[in-house]
């Protein structure tokens, strides 16, 4: 009977009809791993023809010795190192690129060889010492060069009479090389034999399967199965094929043909598995009596009998399933009690799709892949015969019963597998393994290993950090023991399912083994596996995750249970504080150092899994407080070792620990008998309450005391209020924090304490002309003080603290107190000679009243001087608008005349000043006395405030620009160090690369002037501020295009001309800042990868910046595509905006301006800029139009 032409059935497998011939084609993707048995207990009768006696079997555990590389660990699954792959194979798939280049492996648990091929070649290892690597040539593949050529399908022969096996290697066009030893591998591998199988036009094998060490069976793309036996004749092994089930020969006579019964024959299609089934017979020491072989044809399940090669039955898959598009058999097993499981795909409605995507990408972002094949698993048992049971209606049910040729099958179920590939997965046809008999069943994919458990809803997966560049090759599973071999069926029953199974994982990189405890898969409880699942995960992530050389990413989906995600993320940071989780050092500084980077991690998955927003404030928080907790005891325990370094004998704050710990002791006390170090590695979380036990030694050893129990104190609480403000938008915390333990009632007790003994000591009259160590500590201990108390007065005047009970009467206290105390430590600041650290606590703390009085106080200080030597009458009316017994006082220290500056006066004097740091002091203390103002009830002038921010904000520029300077020229020595010019070459060397490299003469003359001044301190006009943030070299600081434009919008005194123009020459060097010719080089990239690279670039950066504010886009200028930007600056305007320079450096600039549009124009990003400013858009959350 002529066989169809087939449909195609696996979109990773099955090529389409082509007119091409046969030999001349070549196929799409990689070709389907050698097909393993899915029993294991088939898997141990495996014979060697080389010697029928005895079967040479690989049972032992490869377990390694001594400390294991960990890759990921669960209750369930754990997965370490097990070997390198071979220095050849590593060479060899070093930068393969997996979408053109077809590759396929196998891990044998029968030989213990692993097994590598690409289309050229074969790789062929002993697995556990990867020392010798047997490469072999594989048979020609397809000669259709409009496809990739494909991997062949390999088989390991196994031998008792030799070490090493054999092998079968099967072409995608039906050519066989077989070879009795892999040893030929070492000499070139040119030593083996060859036959072809007779395939049709177009038609293409499919599988190939290791029924026993005799006997194989290969499949084709038109539903044909070949045999092929191993035979051995005077020594000599060789190999034959035929073709399985035969159709009857036309010369039977008529008789035969009357009174037989004929076989049913199989619905022809394309078979994409093969499996063993179940034997009839006792197994002896030979081959099964009789064994059943299962094919997969499309979405058809046939069973064959071995011996008899006549079809036995076929059921439709798709009467399982139900109505649904496109599905496809992909792959199936047998489980040890003739149960099927039946790996199919299928194109998801628009429902699944969207819960795919947002399960395994995290939804439809620009970029995302969206998934195109969705999986799951069919469950089939034996059923009925023919006739016997109705036909199931209503696919997709369990527990149903579906009808076919020569029987019918019961549905047990079906389940998804969390998995979909995409258009942009690398081509690989997915496999399946079974664990247990079936108890679990592993699915690789090209870039994943998913389990699904048959007896539990448990479901895990492991993927590969980098898909691009690594892929996962092949399966293997080694079986616990090899008591399946010798036991009876029975007794396998029995022990299925119980302790743990090895799987064997060959990607590109590494071969890993993965360790699936059963007996823990099948107890799994949905109801607390989840959140235990969650808890295991982020706790890989931050004990694997960390390690460059582990090959798995870790990840969760986005809609992760919140209260499993909150519940787990906390136990974990708690387990850290706690040490439960790190490994014991006795190095204490290592251990912390460990310990800080195990919750840097943590909150760097959840952030990089995108679920900090499923978290509320209050879990924020707590994770939050538990990373400043350990970092600020850290730093505690680094000041008690530079005390006990410098030669002290004793430790106050030693003797504190002691005592908290005698008063607090441990539930479960420690065996180390350290109680200093036992604090530090269990007690993190109470570091708080040590502090009242710390005072009590000051109290009790006077002076002496201050200088390690106060910096202790200072030191521990200054870090965690540090690593805070520097860590609020990693943690998404919203202030303020919700009862900070930093500003607990015991704590600002404590620190006050220490505050009042240092002043005692500071104001000692005896110890005047003394240095005292009290008076050095005595800012560090008032700021800390001030930060305490202000952070409890926020706290309790949130809207959350507001439903306990008498906080609105601990708020009225507290600030009643605090003013009373605040202009006493201010005053004492001053007199003990911190003038301006008193100045700074003043107006951090907006208390104008102290700030005035300190200022009225002390006026001889370097500050002041300053100012009065630029204007004397700038400051005379500070504090003159001060109301006091319904009177104006104007305090005229610094000046003769009376009367009081407006912002407008103030705003003038420091437009006049030539130096930073002057006009920097000038708007300071205009800002000072326009807020006082507004304080004692005065009109509030908002127009005024925002000029006075807006000329703070330029200064801020302006300090920045100087500090980056004088970084670059830190490398300078000798006398170099002094010289100016010296110092502006190091800078332009630094920040004028590109420009010197352009032979743009004219800007860079320009900017060493800018630079020059700036060195100098001087203050710069805003257009040359915006010409030197867009002319240096923004490698690092791409931020500095969006601030020019900031600038320039908020400027008022620039000629409008000019103004245009300046919005151009930016705009001009943000887009020649990238080399956009790369970014456009699509060859071998995907979309996602594009538009990271858009993303990178400063137009993006500077879009990012200005189209959230649209009142700043929409000013003109702020805003301007390629062709908007490309007109250059006459003559004239040149030496308006730079009046003095000599008639050669303005034609050099005119040349310059020039050739920057010349750049722009001939990059044609007109349609980049409007990608560009799309992707900002979506990425802030505007909704795509059209």
């Amino acid at each position: 009977m002529a066989s169809p032409v087939p449909r195609k059935t696996h979109r990773y497998a099955t090529p389409r009809q082509s007119v091409t011939p046969p030999r001349q084609r070549r196929m799409v993707s990689a070709r389907p791993a050698g097909t393993p048995s899915r029993r294991t207990d088939d898997i141990a009768v495996v014979q060697d023809i080389m010697d029928v006696d005895d079967v040479q079997m690989y049972n032992e555990r490869v377990l390694g010795s001594g400390r294991e590389t960990l890759y990921a660990r669960t209750d369930e699954i754990s997965v370490a190192f097990h070997a390198a792959l071979p220095f050849e194979v590593r060479r060899e798939l070093k930068g393969t690129d997996f979408y053109s280049q077809s590759w396929t492996g196998a891990v044998d648990a029968i030989t213990g060889y692993a097994i590598a091929a690409s289309s050229n070649t074969c790789f062929v290892w002993h697995h556990p010492k990867p020392t010798t690597c047997y490469i072999l040539p594989c048979p020609p593949s397809s000669q259709d060069y409009a496809q990739p050529p494909s991997a062949p399908l390999h088989a390991l022969v196994p031998s008792r009479s030799r070490s090493e096996p054999g092998l079968v290697l099967l072409s995608i066009r039906g050519d066989i090389r077989f070879w009795d030893s892999i040893t030929s591998g070492l000499a070139g591998g040119g030593s083996f034999e060859s036959i072809n199988l007779e395939l049709g036009e177009g038609e293409y094998t499919s599988g190939l399967l290791r029924v026993d060490g005799q006997i194989y069976i290969a499949s084709t793309s038109h539903g044909r199965l070949f045999r092929l036996t191993l035979t051995s004749q005077s020594g000599r092994h060789t190999l034959s094929a035929r073709l399985f089930a035969p159709p009857p020969a036309p010369g039977l006579s008529l008789a035969r043909l009357l009174w037989s019964t004929p076989a049913p024959q199989p619905t022809l299609g394309n078979i994409s598995a093969l499996a063993l089934g179940s034997s009839s017979g006792d197994v002896g020491r030979g081959i099964a009596a009789d064994k059943e072989l299962w094919t997969l044809s499309e979405t058809r399940v046939q069973r064959w009998s071995l011996n008899k090669e006549v079809l036995l039955g076929e059921v439709d898959v798709r009467e399982a399933v139900g109505n649904v598009e496109d599905l496809e058999g992909v792959d199936f097993g047998v489980e040890s009690d003739g149960t099927l499981v039946v790996l199919v795909s299928y194109a998801g409605s628009e429902q699944e799709t969207a819960a795919m995507a947002l399960d395994q990408y995290g939804g439809f972002s620009m970029g995302a892949p969206v998934p195109r094949r969705i999986y799951a698993l069919v469950r089939l048992s034996a059923g009925t015969q023919r006739g016997e049971a109705a036909k199931f209606e209503g696919g997709g049910r369990d527990k149903g019963v579906i009808e076919g040729i020569g029987g019918s099958m019961k549905i047990d179920g079906i389940t998804g597998v969390p998995y979909a590939t995409t258009a942009a997965s690398a081509p690989s046809h997915p496999r399946l393994t079974l664990l247990g008999g079936g108890a679990v069943v592993a699915i690789r994919f090209v870039d994943v290993v998913v389990f699904c458990a048959r007896d539990s809803p448990y479901q895990d997966r492991l993927t590969l950090k980098a898909p691009n560049t690594d892929q996962i090759l092949g399966l293997g599973v080694l079986p616990p023991t090899q008591l399946q071999m010798h036991s009876f069926p029975v007794e396998q029953e029995q022990g299925e399912g119980a302790g743990p199974e090895d799987v064997f994982i060959l990607t590109a990189g590494v071969l890993m083994r993965a360790r699936v405890d059963l007996e823990r898969v099948k107890s799994f409880d949905e109801a607390t596996g989840r959140a235990i699942l969650i808890r295991a995960l982020l706790t890989q992530a931050i004990l694997y995750g960390s390690n460059p050389d582990n090959p798995l990413h870790f990840s969760f989906p986005p809609e992760v249970d919140p209260e499993a995600l909150m519940t787990g993320a906390e136990g974990l940071s708690r387990a850290v504080l706690e040490s439960e989780i790190i490994r014991p050092n006795h190095d204490l500084t290592s251990q912390l150092s460990s310990r800080k980077d195990r919750l840097s991690w943590l909150i760097r998955f959840i952030n990089d899994n995108a679920a900090l927003g499923k978290m509320s404030q209050r879990s924020r928080q707590r994770l939050a407080t538990d990373a400043e907790k350990l970092y600020a005891c850290h730093q505690l325990w680094l000041k008690m070792n530079e005390h006990l370094d410098a030669g002290a004998s004793h430790s106050l704050v030693t003797d504190a620990i002691h005592a908290f710990t005698a008063a607090h002791p441990l539930l479960h006390p420690s065996s180390s008998h350290d109680v200093i170090r036992d604090f530090f590695r269990y007690r993190v979380a109470e570091i708080g309450r040590l502090i009242p036990f710390m005072v009590e030694r000051v109290e009790r050893a006077g002076e002496g005391a201050i200088r390690e129990v106060g910096g202790a104190v200072v030191t521990f609480l200054q870090a965690a209020l540090s690593y805070r403000a520097y860590n609020l938008a990693v943690y998404g915390v919203e202030l303020p924090m919700i009862k900070p333990w930093t500003s607990r009632p015991s704590a600002i007790d404590g620190v006050l304490k220490l505050v009042d003994t240092a002043t005692r000591f500071a104001l000692d009259p005896s110890k005047a002309n003394s240095k005292s160590t009290s008076r050095e500590l005595l800012p560090e201990l008032a700021t800390v003080f001030f930060a305490c108390v202000q952070e409890r007065l926020d706290w309790l005047d949130s809207p959350i603290a507001a439903d306990e009970p008498g906080s609105e009467r601990d708020h009225i206290e507290l600030k009643e107190r605090f003013d009373q105390l605040r202009p006493e430590i201010l005053e004492t600041l001053r007199l003990t000679s911190h003038l301006p650290n008193a100045l700074t606590l003043a107006a951090s703390h907006a208390d104008f009243w102290s700030l005035a009085a300190l200022l009225h106080q002390d006026t001889s200080t370097p500050l002041f001087q300053s100012a009065r030597e630029h204007n004397r009458r700038v400051c005379r009316p500070l504090w003159g608008n001060v109301c006091e017994g319904g009177g104006t006082v104007v305090y005229g220290t610094w000046g003769s005349e009376g009367g009081v500056c407006d912002g407008g006066e103030w705003e003038r004097e420091a437009k006049g000043a030539g130096d930073v740091s002057v006009r920097h002091f000038i708007l300071s203390v205009g800002k000072l006395a326009h807020l006082a103002q507004m304080q004692e009830g005065g009109d509030a002038d908002e127009a005024m405030l925002d000029a006075f921010h807006d000329g703070l904000d330029f200064i801020s520029v302006q300090e920045k620009m100087l500090r980056e300077y004088r970084e670059a020229a830190s490398s300078l020595r000798g006398k170099q160090k002094q010289s100016l010019d010296a110092q502006v070459d190091a800078v332009i060397r630094a920040k004028g690369t590109r420009l010197k490299a352009e032979q743009r003469h004219g800007l860079l003359g320009i900017i060493k002037i800018f630079v020059r001044q700036v060195l100098q301190g001087k203050a710069l006009s805003l257009e040359d501020a915006v010409d030197v943030l867009t002319l240096q070299d923004n490698v690092e600081s791409t931020e500095n295009y969006a601030t020019a434009l900031h600038l320039l919008a908020h400027a008022e005194d620039i000629p409008d001309a000019r103004k245009q123009s300046s919005f151009r020459r930016v705009w001009c060097r943000i887009y020649n800042h990238d080399d956009w010719d790369s970014i456009r080089e699509t060859v071998n990239i995907t979309d996602a990868q594009l538009t990271s690279r858009f993303r990178a670039t400063a137009l993006y950066t500077t879009f990012n910046v200005i189209l959230p504010s649209p009142q700043l886009s929409q000013i003109p200028g702020v805003d301007l595509d390629p062709n908007e930007c490309l007109s250059v600056p006459l003559m004239p305007e040149i030496k308006s905006r730079f009046p003095g320079i000599q008639e050669d450096m303005v034609g050099d600039l005119a040349r310059d301006y020039r050739a920057e549009s010349s750049g722009v124009e001939g990059l044609r990003l007109g349609d980049v800029y409007h990608r560009v400013r799309e992707l900002v858009m979506l990425d802030l959350g505007y909704v795509r139009e059209g």
